[in-house]
Protein backbone atom coordinates (compact mmCIF):
# COMPACT_ATOMS: atom_id res chain seq x y z
CA UNK A 1 0.00 0.00 0.00
CA UNK A 2 2.95 2.77 0.72
CA UNK A 3 4.94 1.80 -2.16
CA UNK A 4 2.09 1.96 -4.55
CA UNK A 5 1.11 5.63 -6.21
CA UNK A 6 -1.74 7.21 -5.42
CA UNK A 7 -3.37 7.12 -8.99
CA UNK A 8 -3.02 3.44 -9.19
CA UNK A 9 -4.76 2.57 -5.87
CA UNK A 10 -8.49 1.10 -5.21
CA UNK A 11 -11.12 3.79 -3.77
CA UNK A 12 -10.36 1.54 -0.87
CA UNK A 13 -6.54 1.52 -0.80
CA UNK A 14 -7.25 5.17 -0.40
CA UNK A 15 -9.30 4.95 2.25
CA UNK A 16 -6.68 2.78 4.24
CA UNK A 17 -3.64 5.04 3.35
CA UNK A 18 -5.89 8.32 4.60
CA UNK A 19 -5.96 6.09 7.65
CA UNK A 20 -2.54 5.67 7.53
CA UNK A 21 -1.22 8.76 7.63
CA UNK A 22 -3.46 9.96 10.48
CA UNK A 23 -2.04 7.36 12.44
CA UNK A 24 1.25 8.46 11.48
CA UNK A 25 0.55 12.39 12.13
CA UNK A 26 -1.38 11.90 15.47
CA UNK A 27 0.04 8.17 16.63
CA UNK A 28 -0.16 6.72 19.18
CA UNK A 29 -3.75 7.19 18.83
CA UNK A 30 -7.10 5.68 19.58
CA UNK A 31 -9.83 4.27 17.39
CA UNK A 32 -12.01 6.64 19.13
CA UNK A 33 -10.09 9.84 17.96
CA UNK A 34 -10.13 7.81 14.47
CA UNK A 35 -13.70 7.76 14.31
CA UNK A 36 -13.71 11.32 15.19
CA UNK A 37 -11.11 12.91 12.84
CA UNK A 38 -11.78 10.42 9.75
CA UNK A 39 -15.73 10.54 10.26
CA UNK A 40 -15.77 6.94 9.40
CA UNK A 41 -18.61 4.64 11.11
CA UNK A 42 -16.90 2.44 13.92
CA UNK A 43 -17.51 -0.72 12.31
CA UNK A 44 -15.63 0.51 9.46
CA UNK A 45 -13.19 1.79 10.98
CA UNK A 46 -12.05 -1.03 12.98
CA UNK A 47 -11.87 -3.11 10.04
CA UNK A 48 -10.07 -1.17 8.52
CA UNK A 49 -7.50 -0.88 11.60
CA UNK A 50 -7.84 -4.87 11.53
CA UNK A 51 -6.60 -4.86 7.79
CA UNK A 52 -3.73 -2.96 8.78
CA UNK A 53 -2.57 -4.68 11.75
CA UNK A 54 -3.09 -7.97 9.89
CA UNK A 55 -0.54 -6.47 6.93
CA UNK A 56 2.16 -5.50 9.67
CA UNK A 57 1.30 -1.44 8.30
CA UNK A 58 0.62 -0.36 11.99
CA UNK A 59 0.91 -1.75 15.42
CA UNK A 60 -0.59 -2.15 18.70
CA UNK A 61 0.94 0.46 21.28
CA UNK A 62 -0.08 0.36 24.21
CA UNK A 63 -3.29 1.67 26.49
CA UNK A 64 -4.93 5.59 26.87
CA UNK A 65 -6.12 6.28 30.39
CA UNK A 66 -9.46 5.38 30.58
CA UNK A 67 -12.58 7.78 31.33
CA UNK A 68 -14.20 4.93 32.65
CA UNK A 69 -14.48 0.80 31.57
CA UNK A 70 -11.44 -0.96 29.88
CA UNK A 71 -8.68 1.23 28.98
CA UNK A 72 -8.64 1.62 24.69
CA UNK A 73 -6.16 0.55 22.72
CA UNK A 74 -3.82 3.23 21.02
CA UNK A 75 -2.21 2.35 18.05
CA UNK A 76 0.85 3.84 15.73
CA UNK A 77 2.69 2.91 12.90
CA UNK A 78 4.92 0.00 12.37
CA UNK A 79 8.38 1.93 12.26
CA UNK A 80 10.37 -0.85 10.65
CA UNK A 81 8.03 -1.35 7.82
CA UNK A 82 10.46 -0.09 5.88
CA UNK A 83 13.44 2.04 5.99
CA UNK A 84 15.37 4.69 3.63
CA UNK A 85 18.65 6.26 3.29
CA UNK A 86 19.41 9.83 3.82
CA UNK A 87 22.85 11.34 2.26
CA UNK A 88 24.23 14.37 3.08
CA UNK A 89 26.83 15.85 0.35
CA UNK A 90 28.28 18.79 2.27
CA UNK A 91 31.69 20.73 1.92
CA UNK A 92 32.95 18.91 4.86
CA UNK A 93 31.64 14.96 4.20
CA UNK A 94 29.59 12.47 3.03
CA UNK A 95 27.03 10.99 5.02
CA UNK A 96 24.83 7.98 4.91
CA UNK A 97 22.37 7.53 7.23
CA UNK A 98 19.69 4.15 7.60
CA UNK A 99 16.26 5.48 9.13
CA UNK A 100 13.32 3.48 9.60
CA UNK A 101 9.31 4.99 8.93
CA UNK A 102 9.37 7.05 12.26
CA UNK A 103 13.15 8.61 11.11
CA UNK A 104 14.80 7.29 13.70
CA UNK A 105 18.66 7.03 12.52
CA UNK A 106 19.37 2.94 12.56
CA UNK A 107 23.05 3.66 11.96
CA UNK A 108 25.51 6.30 10.69
CA UNK A 109 28.67 6.45 8.48
CA UNK A 110 30.79 9.33 7.17
CA UNK A 111 33.49 10.07 4.81
CA UNK A 112 35.86 13.44 5.01
CA UNK A 113 35.44 15.59 2.56
CA UNK A 114 38.99 16.38 0.89
CA UNK A 115 40.95 17.05 -2.67
CA UNK A 116 40.53 12.93 -3.45
CA UNK A 117 36.64 12.78 -2.60
CA UNK A 118 35.77 12.82 -6.33
CA UNK A 119 32.21 12.58 -7.36
CA UNK A 120 32.98 9.05 -8.35
CA UNK A 121 34.77 8.21 -4.50
CA UNK A 122 31.81 9.85 -3.16
CA UNK A 123 29.12 7.52 -5.12
CA UNK A 124 31.23 4.28 -4.31
CA UNK A 125 31.23 5.56 -0.69
CA UNK A 126 27.84 6.03 -0.57
CA UNK A 127 27.09 2.34 -2.98
CA UNK A 128 29.15 0.34 -0.06
CA UNK A 129 27.48 1.94 2.87
CA UNK A 130 24.35 1.12 1.22
CA UNK A 131 25.35 -2.21 0.58
CA UNK A 132 26.90 -2.70 4.02
CA UNK A 133 24.19 -1.47 6.26
CA UNK A 134 21.17 -3.47 4.06
CA UNK A 135 23.27 -6.37 4.54
CA UNK A 136 24.25 -5.54 8.40
CA UNK A 137 20.71 -5.37 9.12
CA UNK A 138 18.62 -8.03 6.98
CA UNK A 139 16.89 -5.61 4.22
CA UNK A 140 16.36 -6.69 1.10
CA UNK A 141 15.89 -4.39 -2.35
CA UNK A 142 12.08 -4.96 -1.09
CA UNK A 143 12.39 -3.73 2.47
CA UNK A 144 13.89 -0.19 1.46
CA UNK A 145 11.86 2.46 -0.38
CA UNK A 146 14.84 4.99 -1.60
CA UNK A 147 17.79 7.33 -1.54
CA UNK A 148 17.37 10.86 -0.54
CA UNK A 149 20.14 13.26 -1.09
CA UNK A 150 20.39 16.12 0.04
CA UNK A 151 24.00 18.21 -1.67
CA UNK A 152 25.60 21.63 -1.72
CA UNK A 153 23.99 23.59 -4.68
CA UNK A 154 23.35 24.66 -6.96
CA UNK A 155 21.57 21.47 -8.15
CA UNK A 156 19.62 20.44 -11.08
CA UNK A 157 16.92 18.94 -9.48
CA UNK A 158 14.49 17.10 -12.19
CA UNK A 159 17.35 16.15 -13.70
CA UNK A 160 19.26 14.64 -11.09
CA UNK A 161 22.70 16.58 -11.37
CA UNK A 162 24.79 18.48 -8.63
CA UNK A 163 26.00 21.34 -11.04
CA UNK A 164 29.05 23.28 -9.57
CA UNK A 165 29.22 23.76 -5.90
CA UNK A 166 31.27 26.41 -4.70
CA UNK A 167 34.69 25.37 -2.90
CA UNK A 168 34.18 21.65 -3.40
CA UNK A 169 37.80 20.52 -3.35
CA UNK A 170 37.85 17.83 -6.61
CA UNK A 171 36.44 19.55 -9.06
CA UNK A 172 32.65 18.52 -9.32
CA UNK A 173 30.32 19.31 -11.81
CA UNK A 174 27.99 18.38 -13.88
CA UNK A 175 27.29 15.27 -11.53
CA UNK A 176 24.65 13.01 -12.64
CA UNK A 177 24.45 11.69 -9.15
CA UNK A 178 20.86 9.98 -9.39
CA UNK A 179 21.46 8.48 -11.79
CA UNK A 180 24.73 7.24 -11.20
CA UNK A 181 23.36 5.37 -7.70
CA UNK A 182 20.17 4.18 -9.66
CA UNK A 183 22.25 2.01 -12.22
CA UNK A 184 24.59 0.45 -9.35
CA UNK A 185 21.63 0.03 -6.78
CA UNK A 186 17.60 0.25 -8.51
CA UNK A 187 16.44 2.37 -5.73
CA UNK A 188 14.28 4.93 -6.36
CA UNK A 189 16.52 8.19 -5.93
CA UNK A 190 15.64 12.03 -4.99
CA UNK A 191 17.62 14.99 -4.53
CA UNK A 192 17.03 18.60 -3.41
CA UNK A 193 18.87 21.17 -1.54
CA UNK A 194 20.47 20.54 1.65
CA UNK A 195 18.85 23.23 3.47
CA UNK A 196 16.00 21.92 2.19
CA UNK A 197 16.07 18.40 3.11
CA UNK A 198 17.46 20.03 6.76
CA UNK A 199 14.07 22.00 7.10
CA UNK A 200 11.90 18.94 6.42
CA UNK A 201 13.21 17.01 9.15
CA UNK A 202 13.43 19.95 11.71
CA UNK A 203 9.99 20.83 10.89
CA UNK A 204 9.17 17.25 11.86
CA UNK A 205 10.54 17.42 15.03
CA UNK A 206 9.09 20.48 16.28
CA UNK A 207 5.26 21.03 16.97
CA UNK A 208 4.40 21.68 13.66
CA UNK A 209 1.05 23.01 15.11
CA UNK A 210 2.67 25.90 16.51
CA UNK A 211 4.66 27.47 13.41
CA UNK A 212 3.05 27.97 10.15
CA UNK A 213 5.96 30.18 8.97
CA UNK A 214 9.97 28.93 9.46
CA UNK A 215 12.91 29.84 7.78
CA UNK A 216 16.15 27.93 8.10
CA UNK A 217 19.72 29.00 7.54
CA UNK A 218 22.92 26.97 6.57
CA UNK A 219 25.60 29.15 7.35
CA UNK A 220 29.46 27.77 6.61
CA UNK A 221 31.40 27.97 3.60
CA UNK A 222 28.34 29.92 2.04
CA UNK A 223 24.67 30.62 3.06
CA UNK A 224 21.41 28.24 2.11
CA UNK A 225 17.86 28.89 2.94
CA UNK A 226 15.09 27.27 3.60
CA UNK A 227 11.50 29.02 3.87
CA UNK A 228 8.17 27.16 4.75
CA UNK A 229 4.99 29.23 4.36
CA UNK A 230 1.82 28.42 5.80
CA UNK A 231 2.96 24.38 6.17
CA UNK A 232 4.43 24.41 2.80
CA UNK A 233 7.92 23.56 2.00
CA UNK A 234 9.19 26.56 -0.81
CA UNK A 235 11.43 25.50 -3.23
CA UNK A 236 13.80 27.09 -5.52
CA UNK A 237 15.22 28.97 -3.44
CA UNK A 238 18.14 27.88 -4.66
CA UNK A 239 18.37 29.94 -7.92
CA UNK A 240 21.32 32.26 -6.81
CA UNK A 241 23.26 28.99 -7.88
CA UNK A 242 26.79 28.41 -6.68
CA UNK A 243 27.30 31.14 -4.62
CA UNK A 244 24.30 30.67 -2.68
CA UNK A 245 21.67 33.04 -0.93
CA UNK A 246 24.32 35.17 0.99
CA UNK A 247 24.15 37.92 -1.23
CA UNK A 248 21.99 40.45 0.55
CA UNK A 249 23.78 43.77 0.42
CA UNK A 250 24.27 44.94 4.06
CA UNK A 251 26.97 47.43 3.61
CA UNK A 252 26.63 49.39 0.03
CA UNK A 253 30.10 50.76 -0.04
CA UNK A 254 31.31 47.55 2.07
CA UNK A 255 34.03 44.77 1.12
CA UNK A 256 34.04 42.84 -2.32
CA UNK A 257 32.18 39.86 -3.01
CA UNK A 258 32.77 36.69 -4.55
CA UNK A 259 30.31 37.21 -7.09
CA UNK A 260 31.74 40.37 -8.09
CA UNK A 261 29.47 43.10 -6.02
CA UNK A 262 30.59 45.03 -2.63
CA UNK A 263 28.56 44.89 0.39
CA UNK A 264 27.29 41.27 0.21
CA UNK A 265 26.40 39.28 3.65
CA UNK A 266 28.85 36.76 2.36
CA UNK A 267 32.16 39.03 2.39
CA UNK A 268 31.00 39.30 6.36
CA UNK A 269 29.76 36.20 7.76
CA UNK A 270 30.54 33.32 5.57
CA UNK A 271 33.54 31.01 6.88
CA UNK A 272 36.34 31.76 4.29
CA UNK A 273 35.59 35.71 5.17
CA UNK A 274 35.97 34.88 8.78
CA UNK A 275 39.14 33.20 8.22
CA UNK A 276 40.07 36.48 6.19
CA UNK A 277 39.05 39.19 8.70
CA UNK A 278 40.89 36.99 11.37
CA UNK A 279 44.36 36.73 9.39
CA UNK A 280 44.38 40.48 7.90
CA UNK A 281 44.14 41.99 11.57
CA UNK A 282 47.19 39.36 12.65
CA UNK A 283 49.45 40.56 9.65
CA UNK A 284 48.82 44.52 10.72
CA UNK A 285 49.56 43.64 14.04
CA UNK A 286 46.72 43.09 16.55
CA UNK A 287 47.44 40.96 19.77
CA UNK A 288 45.68 37.70 19.98
CA UNK A 289 47.04 33.90 21.25
CA UNK A 290 46.74 32.44 17.96
CA UNK A 291 50.18 34.56 17.35
CA UNK A 292 51.96 32.12 19.89
CA UNK A 293 50.67 28.56 17.64
CA UNK A 294 51.40 30.03 13.97
CA UNK A 295 54.82 31.06 12.27
CA UNK A 296 52.55 31.32 9.16
CA UNK A 297 49.34 32.69 9.68
CA UNK A 298 47.48 31.54 6.16
CA UNK A 299 47.61 28.71 7.52
CA UNK A 300 44.79 29.63 10.41
CA UNK A 301 41.37 27.92 9.71
CA UNK A 302 37.98 28.80 11.41
CA UNK A 303 38.56 26.17 13.90
CA UNK A 304 41.74 27.28 15.09
CA UNK A 305 39.19 30.61 15.53
CA UNK A 306 36.60 28.89 17.01
CA UNK A 307 39.48 27.23 20.06
CA UNK A 308 40.65 31.15 20.32
CA UNK A 309 37.17 32.38 21.22
CA UNK A 310 35.67 29.61 23.21
CA UNK A 311 38.61 28.44 25.21
CA UNK A 312 40.88 31.36 25.27
CA UNK A 313 38.28 34.47 24.74
CA UNK A 314 40.46 35.67 22.68
CA UNK A 315 39.93 39.54 22.27
CA UNK A 316 41.20 39.90 18.74
CA UNK A 317 38.91 36.61 17.71
CA UNK A 318 36.00 37.75 19.81
CA UNK A 319 35.30 41.09 18.08
CA UNK A 320 36.18 39.39 14.58
CA UNK A 321 33.00 36.75 15.71
CA UNK A 322 31.04 39.89 16.87
CA UNK A 323 31.59 42.17 13.88
CA UNK A 324 30.61 38.42 11.05
CA UNK A 325 27.53 38.65 14.16
CA UNK A 326 26.49 42.15 13.69
CA UNK A 327 26.09 42.04 9.85
CA UNK A 328 24.60 38.61 9.79
CA UNK A 329 21.86 40.00 12.51
CA UNK A 330 20.97 42.73 10.46
CA UNK A 331 20.53 40.52 7.38
CA UNK A 332 18.51 37.79 8.94
CA UNK A 333 16.42 41.51 10.46
CA UNK A 334 15.60 42.23 6.85
CA UNK A 335 14.38 38.63 6.30
CA UNK A 336 11.82 39.05 9.30
CA UNK A 337 10.33 42.17 7.95
CA UNK A 338 9.51 40.17 4.90
CA UNK A 339 8.90 36.88 5.87
CA UNK A 340 7.66 37.28 9.52
CA UNK A 341 8.52 33.69 10.20
CA UNK A 342 7.35 32.26 13.79
CA UNK A 343 10.40 30.23 13.71
CA UNK A 344 14.04 30.52 12.88
CA UNK A 345 16.58 27.58 12.61
CA UNK A 346 20.03 29.07 12.09
CA UNK A 347 21.99 26.02 11.23
CA UNK A 348 25.94 25.49 9.78
CA UNK A 349 29.15 25.53 11.86
CA UNK A 350 28.77 29.55 12.51
CA UNK A 351 25.82 28.61 14.72
CA UNK A 352 26.88 25.46 15.88
CA UNK A 353 30.32 26.03 17.13
CA UNK A 354 30.40 29.53 18.68
CA UNK A 355 27.85 30.62 21.12
CA UNK A 356 29.20 34.44 20.60
CA UNK A 357 28.11 34.41 17.49
CA UNK A 358 24.48 32.16 18.00
CA UNK A 359 24.00 34.97 20.65
CA UNK A 360 24.91 38.12 18.66
CA UNK A 361 22.98 37.26 15.59
CA UNK A 362 19.95 36.37 17.16
CA UNK A 363 20.41 39.85 19.62
CA UNK A 364 20.58 41.62 17.07
CA UNK A 365 18.13 40.38 14.59
CA UNK A 366 15.21 40.57 17.34
CA UNK A 367 15.97 43.74 18.01
CA UNK A 368 15.35 45.46 14.49
CA UNK A 369 12.64 43.30 13.92
CA UNK A 370 10.62 44.65 16.79
CA UNK A 371 10.84 48.42 15.84
CA UNK A 372 8.65 47.33 12.87
CA UNK A 373 6.26 44.83 15.01
CA UNK A 374 7.49 44.67 18.48
CA UNK A 375 4.00 42.37 18.87
CA UNK A 376 5.33 39.77 16.53
CA UNK A 377 7.23 37.15 18.69
CA UNK A 378 9.79 34.87 17.15
CA UNK A 379 11.27 31.86 18.34
CA UNK A 380 14.66 31.15 17.32
CA UNK A 381 16.39 27.84 17.59
CA UNK A 382 19.87 25.81 16.27
CA UNK A 383 17.45 22.85 15.72
CA UNK A 384 16.85 19.13 17.34
CA UNK A 385 18.64 16.98 14.80
CA UNK A 386 22.05 18.93 14.32
CA UNK A 387 24.50 17.23 11.55
CA UNK A 388 21.81 14.62 10.86
CA UNK A 389 19.02 17.30 10.13
CA UNK A 390 20.34 17.38 6.48
CA UNK A 391 20.25 13.50 5.59
CA UNK A 392 17.33 12.53 8.08
CA UNK A 393 15.15 15.15 5.85
CA UNK A 394 16.35 13.49 2.35
CA UNK A 395 15.25 10.26 4.03
CA UNK A 396 11.66 12.02 5.06
CA UNK A 397 11.65 13.55 0.82
CA UNK A 398 11.59 9.37 0.07
CA UNK A 399 9.12 8.95 2.13
CA UNK A 400 6.38 11.56 1.70
CA UNK A 401 7.02 10.60 -1.86
CA UNK A 402 5.17 7.39 -1.52
CA UNK A 403 3.10 8.87 0.96
CA UNK A 404 1.51 11.97 -0.62
CA UNK A 405 2.35 11.93 -4.10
Amino acid sequence: MIKKQSKNLTQKEKSLKELYLLIKEFGPVTKGCLVQKTGLKQTTCSRFIDELLQEDVIIESGYAESSGGRKPLMYDINPELYFMFGVDISHTEVSVLLIDLSLTIKEHTQLKMNENVTPEVAVNFIEKEIRSLSAGHHLSESDVLGIGIGAVGPLDRENGLILNPLGFPAGWQNVQILDMLHKRLNMKCMLDNRANTALLAEYEKHTQSDYSNVLQILKGVSTQTSIITEGRLVRGTDKLGMFGQGHMIVDIDGRKCICGGYGCLHAYSSIPAIEEDFISRLKRGHASVLRERFTDFDQIKFEDICWAVNEKNDPLACEVIKNAAMYTGIGLSNFINILYPDLIILDGPTYKKMDLFYSTVTEIAAERAKLLNPDHHITFSRGALGENAVAVGAGKMILEYFLYN
